[in-house]
């Protein structure tokens, strides 16, 4: 898909940081997975992991039961 938005000057944002920013917005919403928000962003998943971590976003959405679950699970085998 091929998005085309237009920015007016006066907010002074380059296209790679406003693709940077996109992509972060649909991982925190859960839009995209990780990987695929690395690629919407153009950088490497270590890189976009890293700028999630710089900007506080959690990388890692497991509720505390989660956890548990799957602790209890691993511990099963």
């Amino acid at each position: 898909m091929l998005l085309t938005l237009t920015i007016p000057d006066s907010v002074n944002v380059s296209q790679a940081d406003a693709q940077i920013m996109l992509a972060i917005k649909l991982f925190e919403t859960k839009r995209l997975s990780l990987g695929k928000a690395a690629s919407v962003a153009g950088l490497s998943y270590r890189v976009f992991h890293d700028l999630l971590v710089k900007y506080g976003i959690p990388v890692v959405t497991m509720t505390e039961e989660d956890v548990r679950m799957e602790v209890d699970n691993a511990l099963k085998y």
